[in-house]
């Protein structure tokens, strides 16, 4: 079934979805330890191998049965298994059952198991990826308006707030920060970006506008109302979407990771990847918060995924298909990019780079 999901999602919804591979990792090592030495060193093999049963297909509130086998004669004062860095429990050579949550994180969990004797310590680092719990719902929509939007506005970012939208549109010379009437698509007022810059997402956060920018890595921060520069960010790799649960900013970067990040520093305190119950999923762009979730569109797809902000579980997918009719497209139009959610309301509204026409829709069950 896990197989076929996958297929569904690569043909009829054009996902961008890989496979994670095994891999290796390490983290710390107990500071509590009680052998014979205080800092005991590694200088002998003790273990000849860990074995995690079912590794290949683990979903969320399944077990993972770790087993960790000795070398021939060998005997030990302690084992000690760890998590992404946490202690667990201290283990024996048979198996221990592991067990994942409803919502343990997606994606890589990273595993440690040290052998003590007389002092001396052996450790063996390894890798197993955890996959969301179930397939995903899926969706389709309805359009309930359809209203004007600026053709050479190429939709990086969009939100809505009191009544209007702000919008961050892209490319080298182009990029801009606009506030922008609904009903009309008349750009209300327009900050543009100096040449260098390829403006990305936008979110809003205690009346303040954080833009990203592509691979320039700054992140620009404005007054709602005046569209002042007040602060300006680093950061490393590539911004692409951003969004917030009014707390905390939730940055995409183009990969399956959403990066988790503190509003005053723009420093990372945590991050999601996001996963289906098979796969992880890529080119994570435009992203909004919309009743305890995080919308995103795929790059390149007309495909807007809902994810489990705890985990990074894909909980659903919508298909956006067919809402440009052939008049609208022409050599300029790119793909769908832009979610807007107006809280007061639960209206949503969808647009694309390029796009002349800005969409409210319903989203329906299939």
């Amino acid at each position: 079934m896990a197989v076929g999901i996958f297929k569904l999602l690569a043909l009829t919804l054009g996902l961008v979805m890989m496979y994670s591979c095994n891999g290796q990792g390490s983290a710390g090592r107990d500071a509590n330890y009680h052998g014979s030495k205080a800092n005991p060193i590694e200088e002998k093999k003790i273990i000849a191998s860990v074995v995690v049963d079912n590794d290949a297909n683990l979903h969320q509130g399944e077990s993972a049965l770790i087993k960790c086998n000795l070398k021939e004669n060998a005997e030990v004062d302690s084992i000690l298994l760890y998590m992404n860095g946490e202690r667990v429990a201290e283990i024996d050579t048979a198996a221990y059952e592991y067990k994942l949550t409803s919502n343990y994180p997606t994606g890589r969990t990273i595993y440690r198991v040290e052998a003590y004797q007389n002092g001396t310590k052996h450790v063996q680092t390894g890798e197993f990826t955890v996959y969301a719990a179930s397939i995903p719902q899926f969706y389709g929509y309805k359009i309930i308006k359809v209203y004007p939007h600026d053709a050479n506005a190429y939709t990086q970012g969009l939100l809505f707030d009191n009544g209007v939208l702000y919008e961050s549109t892209g490319l080298e010379g182009h990029s801009s920060l606009r506030k922008v009437e609904i009903a009309t698509g008349k750009v209300l007022k327009n900050k543009k970006l100096a040449d260098e810059y390829f403006a990305e997402g936008l979110v809003l956060l205690n009346d303040k506008l954080y833009q990203l920018t592509w691979q320039n890595n700054k992140a620009f921060v404005y007054d709602v109302n005046t569209f002042e520069q007040l602060h300006e960010f680093g950061y490393g790799g590539e911004g692409w979407g951003i969004t917030t649960d009014g707390k905390l900013l939730y940055m995409s970067d183009g990969t399956d990771e959403i990066r988790i990040l503190n509003p005053e520093t723009f420093k990372k305190v945590g991050s999601i990847n996001v996963y289906t119950d098979n796969s992880k999923v890529m080119y994570l762009n435009e992203l909004e918060w919309i009743n305890g979730e995080i919308w995103a569109n795929v790059y390149t797809t007309n495909t807007i995924i809902r994810i489990d902000p705890r985990s990074g579980a894909v909980k659903g997918v919508i298909d956006m298909s067919g809402l440009l009719t052939e008049s609208d497209i022409n050599s300029n139009t790119d793909v769908l990019n832009g979610i807007a959610y107006d809280e007061a309301t639960g209206r949503i509204f969808v647009t694309g780079k390029n796009w002349n026409k800005l969409f409210e829709i319903e989203v329906l069950k299939k």
